[in-house]
C-alpha cells in the first residue's frame, strides 16, 4: 500500500497531466550563457572534485558534445550534452509543479552531461562528494541550478529546485535539510516517474525503498557512515530518519551490496 503523503503528490501530478503541458521550444544560446558555463567550470569544486563540468566543457570545445537551449514560460535550460540527446520533456512539467519562480523571471539550468557514473568507493574508503554530488544552487535563488551529470539528473534537478524554492527546513542542521530535501526529492521523482498512477507508482515505491535500504546498508557497512558527521549520510543514510518522522518505513537490507551509490533505483531512470 503506497504511504499516504506519497499518494497525495500523485494526485497533484496526476492533475499535470491533465492539463496542456508547458511544451519547450528551442531557445537561442547567447554570449552570457557561454560566458556563464565557462565560468562555472572554474566554480563548485567542492561539489565537483572530478572536474565533470570541466570534462564537459572540453567535449564542447573539441565538438564531441552539442549545446542546446530550450525554454517555455517558467524556466530556461541550456545544456552541453552528447550529440543525440536532447533535454526531457518530462522537466516542463516539473516546472508546472514547482510554478513561477519566487525569486527571478524563470528557473534557471545549467546542465553539464558528464557520462561518468556514481560508484561506491573501495570497502574502508569514505564516501565524498565525488561519490554522490551532482548538481548544486543557492538558497531560495533563480540564479542559476548547475548538474553536472547525465545519471539521475531528474532527480537533482527536483532537489535542487526544492532549495531554490526555499524549501528547506532551516530549522535543522545543514545534513538534516539535505536528508528532508533528498527524501522529498525521490517521493516527487516517484510520482513523476509514475505519472500519477498509483499502481505504477505502488511498485516503483518498492524498487526505491529496497534501494535505500541496500545503499544505506553498503554505505554503513563498507564505507563507515554512521552519524550525519559522515559526509554521506546527508544523502544515504539520513533519508532513513526523515522517512520515519514522515510514517514511512523501509524493508530490510536484501544482502545485496550495489557497486552504484546512485540515490534512486536504475528503473526510474535519469
Amino acid at each position: 500500500m503506497l504511504p499516504i503523503i506519497l499518494q497525495e503528490i500523485l494526485i497533484q501530478v496526476e492533475k499535470l497531466y491533465d492539463i496542456q503541458p508547458s511544451k519547450f521550444k528551442q531557445g537561442v544560446v547567447n554570449q552570457s550563457d557561454i560566458d556563464r558555463m565557462n565560468k562555472a567550470v572554474l566554480e563548485g569544486a567542492e561539489f565537483d572534485p572530478l572536474g565533470l563540468k570541466k570534462e564537459v566543457w572540453t567535449r564542447y570545445k573539441k565538438g564531441t558534445n552539442q549545446i542546446v537551449c530550450v525554454e517555455n514560460d517558467l524556466g530556461r535550460i541550456i545544456a552541453i550534452l552528447p550529440k543525440g540527446l536532447e533535454v526531457p520533456e518530462e522537466w516542463s512539467r516539473i516546472f508546472q509543479l514547482f510554478g513561477k519562480a519566487k525569486y527571478g523571471p524563470k528557473w534557471n539550468i545549467y546542465w553539464f552531461g558528464s557520462i561518468t557514473p556514481r560508484r561506491f568507493p573501495k570497502t574502508g574508503i569514505p564516501l565524498a562528494a565525488e561519490h554522490l554530488n551532482g548538481g548544486y544552487t543557492k538558497l531560495c535563488s533563480t540564479d542559476g541550478i548547475f548538474i553536472y551529470r547525465l545519471e539521475e539528473a531528474t532527480r537533482v534537478l527536483i532537489h535542487e529546485l526544492l532549495h531554490a524554492a526555499c524549501q528547506d527546513p532551516f530549522e535543522k542542521s545543514i545534513p538534516q535539510r539535505e536528508a528532508t530535501i533528498e527524501s522529498w526529492a525521490e517521493l516527487i521523482l516517484v510520482a513523476f516517474k509514475a505519472k500519477g498512477s498509483s499502481r505504477k507508482a505502488e511498485h516503483l515505491w518498492a524498487l526505491q525503498t529496497q534501494w535505500v535500504a541496500d545503499t544505506n546498508s553498503h554505505a554503513t557497512l563498507n564505507n563507515n557512515v554512521n552519524g550525519e558527521n559522515d559526509y554521506a549520510w546527508r544523502y544515504l543514510n539520513g533519508r532513513t530518519d526523515v522517512y520515519k518522522s514522515l510514517g514511512l518505513t523501509l524493508p530490510e537490507p536484501s544482502g545485496v551490496n550495489p557497486e552504484r551509490s546512485r540515490f534512486t533505483h536504475p528503473d526510474l531512470g535519469d
